[in-house]
């Protein structure tokens, strides 16, 4: 009884290790997917920061979720 009590003891440690390990292997690969898109609609292009959420295009940026746009050398207000 004392052996199998050790035994599961252990297959449960090696579980929750093995289970710990792949949940940080997919959190890193998911979390540096595509932070950067880069987007041509014909005559229009522009890159994303989809982490910010931040538009950059032609020397002028524009976070698309709060409206606020900056350019190259001014700061937005």
């Amino acid at each position: 009884m004392d052996k199998i009590k050790t035994l599961v003891d252990i297959v449960w440690k090696i579980t929750l290790i093995a289970g710990l390990a792949a949940f940080l292997r997919i959190y890193e690969q998911k979390k540096d997917i595509g932070r950067y898109a880069y987007i041509s609609t014909g005559e229009l292009e522009y890159v994303v920061d989809t982490t910010t959420g931040v538009i950059y295009q032609g020397g002028f940026s524009m976070n698309h979720l709060t409206g606020e746009e900056r350019t190259a050398g001014k700061p937005g207000k």
